[in-house]
């Protein structure tokens, strides 16, 4: 079969196609090629071919989450819900959460068959739950009135377009995605990934959305969009309009890098926005770690960490502290196809062997002031961190051993009716011990090597000397000696995913966690609950579930007066219902679980794995109907290759 030309889509509603009045449109090129498209799409998710109708590698018989792992029909004009149950009064805001919407995108191509030309369609697939065009929801609360409204959008809108004009994808930055096939050259995604800072339209920013105070401080209505770029995708509280992108590196010169962590920080206590942006070099990468405040809008470099490139999805802050963890989920092959723009899963390797680092930086002295190690494990999102009065620091995460469960929860694997269950995550606790002790053995041991003659250094720096106030001997560490104090592990429990904390106690010594996991009578190829974990004792989960219900992130939501019960709240979670075929807004009682209220939604939302945020406030102004533009902007030309 030979490839003739590319043919220019005029529209496309859902999956229907229409082509050119000059183009004719063939049903099937020839029974094998047929049969060789149902073969290669047979273990991915199918596209939405119109509303109420489910399509897909399944059977339609079978109740399973797969339904809710297909292209999304977004709810553009909001829609007032049916509300059963009660919310608390005080629950008034709005509520935004993301969640893929598409995961897949059919194209016509025009092709050779025994001499004739003729067009088929062909989809291009996204391979992985996290890789996806994303869509925004919103819900407005209004606890005094009991009532609820919705709508939803896709604001990379065009990356659908580009995809069907390139036939694949082409991100903006190295290993963006995590595993998929974007059908192009080695040549284009590097001439993609050598872009600097993406549009708009374009931009698939699906990993997180927050409200950034900083940001927010000239009373602009905000809300940001985030994914592993080194930008933030802005978009109107009011019409979910797109605002722009900021760029960290355009913010400010010295926040270099392409790629940031999708999870900032508010320190609520000094307003400083934190996150850091990674610049990959040749032998090793740098972190370098910002500050963002309303008195200094463009920022402050807090200081750089060294280490090695890594995918390193959340990190931690306390007040004094700012602590980096590296996994070693690292570039394979020198690196080679991480620069080629591969995938993460394909262009970087987990190395069992080698530890985990936590590299820790005062937020006071501005500087990566001590680094400790760890046997080899893996995670994407801490719980929390803080402090103690023995200058302790406890880092908690929900943790695996390896990486396996990023690969499980590729679409090929989470289709496969075969595949083992999923990895369940374990709450765990690490202690840094005696941080500042740390730092200034770590400052003597630097001033001692940079004091050394070369006749010691020959001899191996074995040379007995004392250093520090209490006159304790130390060995002068060879370069390569394993004198990296170790954390200890002093916890191990029921893990959740996704996990959330009352936002007050953030960085602070805190009991309890709500987050997605596994029932121990599942079948554990999806999250099926809601878990809330204590994390100080031996209590058993509190769990909520439903037959055939998968949530998405459970989000605590605390009451606007402050309550000495740091479980008075709520959690509100977005709920596949396999059995009936529909999602529903969920409203729990944070302290047992006990359900207050849900809302049914008017078109399936599918299964997310991205973080979301309340908003409290005024919602008067919110749920206004966008305009739809009558010519595009300087960044929405259509010939932005």
């Amino acid at each position: 079969m030979e490839e003739v030309s590319e043919i220019e889509v005029i529209q496309m509603e859902d999956s229907q196609i229409l082509v050119p009045a000059s183009s004719t449109l063939v049903e099937a090129a020839t029974t094998a090629t047929a049969t060789a498209t149902t073969a290669t799409s047979a273990a991915l998710p199918a596209a939405t071919s119109a509303p109420g109708v489910v399509t897909g590698p399944f059977d339609d018989e079978e109740v399973t989450f797969h339904k809710a792992l297909r292209n999304a029909v977004s709810t553009d004009t909001p829609e007032q819900l049916s509300v059963q149950g009660t919310f608390p009064e005080w629950l008034t805001g709005f509520h935004y959460t993301l969640s893929p919407g598409i995961f897949e995108v059919k194209y016509p191509k025009m092709v050779v068959v025994n001499g004739e030309p003729q067009q088929e369609t062909r989809t291009f697939s996204f391979g992985h739950w996290f890789d996806n065009i994303p869509q925004v929801n919103q819900f407005a609360f209004s606890g005094s009135d009991n009532t609820l409204k919705y709508r939803s959008t896709k604001p990379a809108h065009r990356a659908e377009t580009k995809i069907r004009e390139h036939q694949g994808y082409l991100p903006n930055q190295p290993s963006s995605t995590f595993r998929t096939d974007t059908n192009q050259s080695v040549f284009a995604r590097l001439l993609s990934t050598s872009q600097t800072q993406g549009k708009p339209s374009l931009e698939p920013c699906g990993a997180s959305i927050e409200v950034m105070p900083p940001f927010n401080a000239d009373g602009r209505r905000t809300v940001y969009c985030q994914n592993f770029a080194n930008h933030v995708l802005e978009l109107n509280t009011d019409t979910l309009e797109k605002s722009g992108i900021l760029a960290w590196d355009e913010l400010n010169p010295q926040f270099k890098g392409s790629h940031s962590s999708p999870h900032s920080h508010f320190d609520p206590v000094t307003k400083e926005l934190i996150n850091f942006s990674m610049e990959h070099g040749y032998h090793n990468t740098q972190y370098h770690f910002f500050s963002i405040t309303e008195k200094e809008p463009h920022g402050s470099l807090i200081a750089s960490v060294t280490a090695k490139a890594s995918h390193v999805h959340s990190f931690a802050v306390t007040p004094r502290y700012i602590i980096l963890v590296v996994s070693p989920l690292n570039p394979s092959d020198g690196g080679v196809k991480y620069s080629w723009g591969a995938s993460i899963l394909d262009a970087f390797s987990f190395k069992q062997s080698e530890p985990t680092y936590f590299y820790v930086i005062s937020r006071v002295k501005r500087r990566h002031i001590a680094t400790f190690k760890s046997e080899a494990f893996f995670f994407l999102h801490h719980v929390n961190a803080f402090e103690d009065a023995a200058d302790n620091v406890y880092l908690d995460f929900s943790m695996y051993a390896d990486d396996k469960i990023v690969h499980q929860l590729g679409l090929s694997a989470l289709f496969d009716g075969s595949s083992p269950p999923l990895d369940r995550p374990e709450f765990c606790r690490f202690e840094l011990a005696n941080v500042q002790a740390e730092a200034q053995r770590l400052e003597n041991y630097n001033a001692a090597i940079a004091s050394t003659g070369p006749v010691d250094k020959l001899r191996g720096l074995m040379s007995r000397m004392s250093i520090g106030n209490h006159g304790a001997n130390y060995v002068v560490p060879e370069k390569n000696s394993n004198e990296i104090p170790l954390v200890t592990r002093i916890r191990s429990t029921h893990g959740v995913e996704l996990p959330r904390i009352n936002p007050i106690y953030h960085g602070l010594d805190y009991k309890y966690t709500w987050g997605v996991g596994l029932k121990e009578q599942g079948g554990g190829d999806m999250y099926d609950c809601v878990m809330k974990l204590h994390v100080k004792g031996d209590v058993e989960p509190i769990v909520w579930s439903q037959k055939n219900c998968y949530p998405s992130e459970a989000i605590f939501v605390p009451p606007p007066v402050f309550d000495q019960n740091e479980d008075a709240g709520v959690v509100i979670s977005v709920v596949y219902d396999a059995e009936a075929n529909n999602s529903f807004v969920l409203v729990l009682d944070a302290k047992d679980l006990t359900e207050k209220a849900r809302a049914v939604l008017p078109e399936i939302v599918p299964l997310s794995f991205s973080n979301g945020c309340f908003a409290p406030g005024d919602i008067s102004r919110g749920m206004q109907e966008a305009q739809a533009p009558t010519t595009y902007s300087d960044d929405e030309q259509e010939d932005d290759d």
